[in-house]
């Protein structure tokens, strides 16, 4: 299942959605900035991914265990929770979502993770009490990427702009994209390539938060990452696929079983 795929599968279903699809109001006011704060820092932060399954790999997480998981992530270190809504192709939904971000024990913001592709998704984003969207540039044109930031902005919401190459760096930023993904698993073949965020950090100016998503096996990749300038990293499958999660977040931090993380 390639990312045209999947685009065209979200295009097709919103196009038939009238309206806003859920009603009633934000459990919690947005703040905003609140993501993209806790992104800042002296060291790469760690936004650590609940993802149900995947069309590459199947069942990765069964959902009575997402909860915990978040709450896992939080109490190790992680600075942020990401969390699949897309149901179709990666098990998660709108649903899960608005448990984790309502849970007081996942203390650390909420990206809300689906394939944007109509301004009502990012409404449904806010209401479901996500402090962040994330938005693909492959996915959308120019004016819909400014058309869906804009949306998110008015509502409080940082935005984890998507990118897998120079022209859509460059297509992010003309959007007026503050926080820039650089995506190292090219959703066309699945490919996955730590290369990608070396060769392309160097295309985003000072002032520009970023993250290298996927790929991150350990603590030798973020020492790696962390060597190119980045402010966070997002990492799913392989947190999801270690025998202790909260260990597996503590090492990438750098931290030893037992130590009191940040």
């Amino acid at each position: 299942m390639h990312l045209d795929e999947i685009v065209a599968r979200k295009r097709e279903d919103w196009s038939r959605t009238v309206g806003t699809p859920v009603p009633g109001e934000r459990p919690t006011p947005a703040v905003p900035g609140t993501f993209a704060d806790a992104l800042r820092g002296p060291d790469v932060s760690v936004i650590a991914e609940v993802k149900p399954k995947s069309p590459s790999k199947g069942e990765l997480l069964p959902l009575d265990r997402a909860l915990d998981t978040a709450r896992t992530y939080a109490a190790a270190g992680a600075s942020a929770v990401s969390v699949l809504a897309d149901t179709a192709f990666f098990g998660g939904s709108p649903e899960l979502v608005a448990s984790i971000a309502a849970d007081p024990r996942v203390t650390v913001p909420v990206l809300y993770k689906d394939f944007l592709v109509d301004t009502r998704q990012v409404e449904l984003a806010h209401r479901t009490g996500a402090d962040a969207v994330l938005l693909i540039v492959r996915a959308v044109d120019d004016a819909l990427l400014k058309d869906l930031l804009q949306t998110a902005a008015g509502l409080g919401l940082d935005a984890l702009v998507e990118t897998f190459t120079a022209p859509e760096i460059e297509r992010a930023l003309a959007a007026g994209a503050h926080l820039v993904g650089i995506n190292n698993r090219d959703l066309q073949t699945f490919s996955v390539d730590l290369e990608n965020s070396a060769k392309l950090r160097t295309l985003i100016p000072a002032g520009v938060l970023t993250v290298s998503e996927s790929g991150i096996g350990g603590r030798g990749d973020m020492e790696r990452i962390a060597g190119h300038g980045f402010d966070g990293v997002l990492v799913g499958e392989n947190l999801l696929s270690a025998a202790d999660t909260g260990a597996a977040v503590g090492e990438l931090l750098g931290v030893r079983t037992g130590e009191v993380t940040r």
